[in-house]
Formats: C-alpha cells, sequence, structure tokens
C-alpha cells in the first residue's frame, strides 16, 4: 500500500510539472508576441513602419519633413511667389489657346444668324409670290392663325419656321466648335422633334378644315327638316377636330397609352350611345321604314315573260334555227 501511494504521489507530480511547464510556455509565446506588436508602433526614423500600408495616415502625420491632412502627404511649400507664378501662367496659357476656338464659334454664329435671316425673307418672298396667302385663306388655315392669336400670315409663319430651324442648326455647329456637349444634346433633340411637330401642325390644319366643311355640310343638310340642325353641326364639328387633336398628338409622341384609351372610350360611348337612341327612341320610326320599304318590293310591278317560240320559228325550211336577240333576225344552225 505504501508502494502504491509513493507511485500515484511521483505521478500527480510529474503530471503537475508538466502543466506548469506548458503554461509558462505560453505565457511566454504570448509575452513575446505582445512585445513585438508594441515595438512595432514605435517610431524608428530610419526604419520602414511594418504596417505602413494599413495605417498610413496615422503614421504620415508623425514624419518629419512632411504634412499630413486626412491621410494625404503634401510637400511642403518652400517658395510661395514662384508656385502662385507657375499657376498663374498655366491659366493664362490655357486662355489663350482657347481664344482662337471661342473667335471661331463667335464666328460662326454671327455669320450664321445674318445668313438664316436672309434667307427667311427669300423664303417669304417666294411663297408670296406664288400666292400661298391667298390659297391658304381659301383652304381655312388664315381664319385657324386668326382664332389661334397668330400675328402673321402663312408665308411668314413658314418663313419663321425655316429661319428658327436653320439658326438652331447654326447653334449646334458653334456648340460643337467649343465642346459643349450637353448643348449639342439637347439641339440635336429639338432639331430632332421639329419635323413631327410640324406634321401635327398640318394634321391639326387639315382636321380643322375637315371640321368646318362637315359642320356646313351638316347644318345645311338638316336645317330645312331639322330645328336643331346647328346643335348636330357643332357636334360634328368637334368629333373631328377631336380626332384630328388625337392624330397631332400621336404624331408627338404625348402620353400615347392614354390618347389611345381615350379614343377606345370615345368610339365605345358614341356607338352605346346611338344603339341607346336608336334601339329605345327610334323603333317605331324603325319599324315604319322597314314597312315602307317592304311595301316597296311588294308594290314593284312584275316582269313580263318572254313569249314562247312558234313552230315556223323553229324549223324554217326543215332545219333547227336560232333566235337572236335582235328582233327580226334569225340565225339558220348548220
Amino acid at each position: 500500500m505504501r508502494v502504491e501511494g509513493e507511485n500515484e504521489r511521483s505521478h500527480w507530480c510529474s503530471s503537475h510539472s508538466r502543466r506548469t511547464r506548458t503554461t509558462a510556455q505560453r505565457s511566454c509565446r504570448t509575452r513575446n508576441r505582445v512585445t513585438t506588436v508594441a515595438q512595432s508602433f514605435v517610431f524608428r526614423p530610419n526604419r520602414r513602419h511594418p504596417w505602413s500600408g494599413r495605417c498610413c495616415a496615422r503614421s504620415a502625420s508623425h514624419q518629419p519633413g512632411m504634412s499630413g491632412i486626412g491621410g494625404i502627404r503634401m510637400a511642403p511649400i518652400t517658395d510661395l511667389p514662384a508656385a502662385l507664378l507657375t499657376g498663374l501662367a498655366a491659366g493664362i496659357a490655357a486662355l489663350l489657346s482657347a481664344i482662337p476656338v471661342i473667335l471661331g464659334a463667335l464666328i460662326v454664329l454671327v455669320l450664321g444668324w445674318i445668313i438664316t435671316g436672309a434667307l427667311a425673307g427669300l423664303v417669304r418672298r417666294g411663297l408670296r409670290a406664288i400666292k400661298v396667302d391667298a390659297m391658304a385663306e381659301r383652304v381655312g388655315v388664315t381664319g385657324f392663325l386668326r382664332r389661334a392669336q397668330i400675328k402673321t400670315d402663312t408665308s411668314g409663319l413658314v418663313a419663321g419656321v425655316v429661319k428658327w430651324y436653320l439658326r438652331l442648326i447654326v447653334i449646334l455647329m458653334a456648340a460643337d466648335t467649343v465642346h459643349l456637349t450637353t448643348v449639342s444634346t439637347i439641339v440635336n433633340q429639338v432639331l430632332a422633334f421639329i419635323p413631327s411637330l410640324i406634321v401635327a401642325v398640318l394634321i391639326l390644319g387639315a382636321f380643322s378644315w375637315l371640321a368646318s366643311r362637315a359642320r356646313a355640310l351638316v347644318t345645311g343638310a338638316l336645317e330645312p327638316s331639322m330645328p336643331n340642325a346647328s346643335t348636330i353641326g357643332f357636334l360634328a364639328y368637334a368629333a373631328t377636330l377631336g380626332f384630328g387633336v388625337i392624330a397631332a398628338a400621336t404624331q408627338i409622341g404625348v402620353a400615347t397609352a392614354i390618347i389611345d384609351i381615350l379614343f377606345t372610350g370615345i368610339v365605345a360611348g358614341l356607338a352605346l350611345a346611338f344603339g341607346l337612341a336608336f334601339g329605345l327612341g327610334g323603333r317605331e320610326e324603325a319599324a315604319q321604314i322597314w314597312r315602307n320599304m317592304r311595301s316597296s318590293v311588294a308594290a314593284m310591278p312584275a316582269r313580263p315573260a318572254a313569249p314562247a317560240p312558234s313552230q315556223a320559228e323553229h324549223f324554217l325550211n326543215g332545219r333547227p334555227v336560232e333566235r337572236t336577240e335582235e328582233p327580226g333576225r334569225i340565225l339558220r344552225r348548220a
């Protein structure tokens, strides 16, 4: 029993000494690592910081001969007048190099402005020479311009559109000369939109003329027999002009989906109103019209039947003959 107790005591002592030795070794390693990390933060002028890439903003502000602002290293300015003169010289050189480009753009703009004004005058004289204003007066364009409070004639309107379209092209050329990309993009979009706008105006003018003719035609046709012929004529005018407005708005691309829905709703509403009006208020008139049609068809005279040919007409000299549509003419069949 004594021997076993001594063996257990010796085993416990050896295991305890091993655990103590292992713990001491781990503590030594941890102490060495902490010492290494602490030494790495000590500033040494002749040695590169081991974490200079990670914390350059902290270390740069403590190095001699450098000034750090927000982690950016800047060289000290030793000669302020020389630096100012260098920057001023660079700015003046850039301005002098841009002056020819600016002068070229101004020359293009001024010459283009004058030339486009002269071309607009020639267009106006040419349109007046071929009597465009008289044709516009007969068609109704002049009246439309008067109702729209446009204080010019048709020739002046066309000449103005041509003038400003050409001037926009001149502005685009001048902007390209001085490399104004934003201005060039905006002017390009405006130039691409103007043809669609002109087509929309022409469509609106044509439908306005058609609406006026429709009102006059409907009013003149219904005035002898109906007391409210002017109201029906106005409805015809409004419907025709509404179709023109929808077509013009579709041409320039203004709310195409909404216009399609609106057009479908208007057509469906008109069809429903016509059906209800005819079905509820015009049943007796429709029945009377149908009876008149049937009586007129029944009163038509019957077509007389063709007379039967005689035996003499069937045979001539013992041979059958063929009658023609012309009376008194008989063809002998061979």
